[in-house]
């Protein structure tokens, strides 16, 4: 049963404030609870587009918080339509709705024998190179075996980010229901070096050879030492999504696949 919500807002986008606004008075009108600061809301109504899922992404540690997202901003992949939403907000308060589970990624930063960094995506962690210099880049799975290659940085992905940055790298499309780990090479100067799927509980290593940064579902940074390391593996959370449209009706009208 929903009763708390919690709205986040794309307060770039003009006029949001006034649709917020008009949903939050009609879940009020609904009997619901709307929380102005983020608690424990059964439910996170995102208003933008699917950087505002992202963020969402970053503020729940509940299992079973829901979240629906309504598109006012360009591509909406993991979004819904605005179109009728009010029918729509009270289809789902009603529990007419069916959820995505999507595996989230969570990445640890160890510096020194001490974790310094925690963080947690529903698309992809890049490491990427902070200047000009090609990185040398080492990677461990399982604490059994290792690969390397030189290159500006590498992708880690769920299958949610298989569609996201790694589509634009060469990587493969991954049903999002589906649990994997995507290992995507980003600009690498070498030709057999390829985009890997590992299974769900792999566990990863990553250490580069200078100074770097950690690019979180594209929306934060963070600097990383030369002797860091890197560690990477599938979350215990996991991000339960309502989203209307088949996953292959998305990549037909949002991205013209097969067209």
């Amino acid at each position: 049963m929903i009763e708390r919500i919690f709205i986040l807002e794309n307060k770039k986008i003009k006029g949001i404030e006034k649709e917020k606004k008009k949903i939050e008075n009609l879940l009020k009108s609904c009997g619901k609870v709307v929380e102005k600061e983020f608690e424990k809301p059964d439910l996170i109504l995102t208003l933008g587009g699917d950087g505002t899922i992202l963020r969402a992404i970053r503020m729940i540690e509940n299992k079973k918080t829901l979240i629906y997202g309504i598109n006012y901003g360009k591509i909406g992949f993991l979004t819904n339509s605005s179109e009728n939403i009010e029918e729509k907000i009270k289809n789902l308060l009603n529990g007419e709705y069916k959820i995505s589970e999507r595996m989230l990624l969570e990445l640890c930063v160890e510096r020194n024998g001490k974790n310094i960094y925690k963080e947690k995506v529903l698309n992809d962690f890049l490491i990427f190179r902070e200047g000009i210099r090609i990185l040398n880049i080492e990677i461990f799975i399982d604490e059994k075996e290792k690969f390397d290659y030189r290159g500006d940085g590498v992708l880690i992905s769920t299958p949610t980010g298989s569609t996201a940055h790694s589509l634009s790298t060469g990587g493969p499309i991954i049903y999002p229901d589906l649990e994997s780990i995507l290992i995507t090479p980003f600009s690498p100067y070498s030709l057999s070096i390829r985009p890997l799927v590992l299974p769900p509980e792999t566990k990863i290593k990553i250490r580069v050879s200078f100074k770097s940064k950690i690019i979180s579902d594209g929306q934060v940074e963070f600097n990383i030492e030369k002797d860091d390391i890197i560690k990477i593996k599938k979350s215990e959370l996991k991000a339960n999504l309502i989203i209307e449209d088949s996953f292959l009706n998305k990549l037909i009208t949002k991205f013209n696949f097969g067209k």
